[in-house]
């Protein structure tokens, strides 16, 4: 872990707890979104500054599943930019109809609770319908394992379905009090992982035909931006693409592994022997 000389070094102790104790690299985040998670532990435990609140994390057993909880991002919804899912539906999968050598392969990175990869088999399961013979997998993951559990689980508020239409709302889900379940079809779709986008990745990460990463590269700094760009692009099939949130634009040197063809809605092509052209 690279430490900064002009951080408080309470402040890098903390970072440096946190990699010991949950395996989180703090210092792969942008400084001040760091700071602004940790104040708000160090005010609900009520530390005066980052040597108490260390404290408190040494003491306290679940003190660090709980700045976990604050350092990890969950915002998210069901269908978010839904401008976004029209672009993959009707510009997107049309390539990918009748894929040679099986199924399209499909990976959510940073999936917090859900919602996005239950969007992601939605989508692509009224697409295999309206299109027979073709099939695909979703693998969603996260680095907070209370979040992919909360995703298997897959019951969410009924105020989270309100906004998609009345149809697709009935067939992918029940209502129980006030409560929506997903149903037990969707939920086979989607296969949850705990994974930690900066750390190792295994050979099963591999030969996807698109990588969602939405509303997450934000929160890194560039160095590990650039780092994530190019696994992403070793990641994806021939002709595969990445989509990033609507905030997000790849810049620097990773434009050497993608072509934009879609930026308004941040969807990208790799581009052939981007995996030769990594340096990992």
């Amino acid at each position: 872990m690279t430490v900064k000389k002009d951080e408080d070094p309470d402040f890098n102790h903390i970072l440096a707890y946190l990699l010991r104790a949950k395996g989180f690299v703090g210092h792969s985040y942008k400084p001040n979104y760091i700071k602004r998670r940790i104040a708000v532990r160090m005010r609900a435990t009520g530390s005066a500054g980052y040597r108490q609140y260390l404290g408190v994390l040494e003491k306290d057993p679940m003190e660090p599943s709980h700045l976990l909880d604050r350092l990890t991002i969950h915002v998210t919804e069901f269908f978010r930019d839904p401008a976004v899912y029209k672009a993959l539906e009707e510009r997107i999968l049309p390539e990918f109809e009748g894929l040679e050598g099986g199924r399209l392969k499909v990976w959510c990175a940073g999936c917090s609770t859900g919602e996005e990869a239950y969007s992601v088999a939605i989508l692509l399961k009224e697409w295999a319908a309206a299109h027979p013979g073709n099939s695909f997998e979703v693998l969603a993951t996260d680095i907070d394992a209370a979040s992919v559990k909360a995703a298997e689980k897959a019951d969410y508020p009924a105020e989270a379905v309100k906004a998609l239409p009345g149809l697709r709302a009935a067939r992918w889900f029940r209502p129980v009090g006030p409560r929506v379940l997903v149903s037990q079809e969707l939920k086979h779709l989607v296969r949850f992982k705990v994974q930690d986008l900066l750390g190792e990745w295994g050979p099963s990460l591999s030969d996807f035909h698109m990588i969602l990463c939405r509303n997450l590269l934000i929160y890194l700094t560039g160095p590990q931006q650039q780092k994530l760009y190019e696994r992403f692009a070793q990641a994806l099939a021939p002709k595969g693409y990445l989509i990033l949130g609507l905030t997000e634009t790849l810049l620097g040197p990773a434009r050497r592994f993608f072509r934009c063809v879609d930026v308004k809605h941040r969807i990208y092509q790799v581009l052939p022997g981007a995996e030769a052209a990594s340096g990992d």
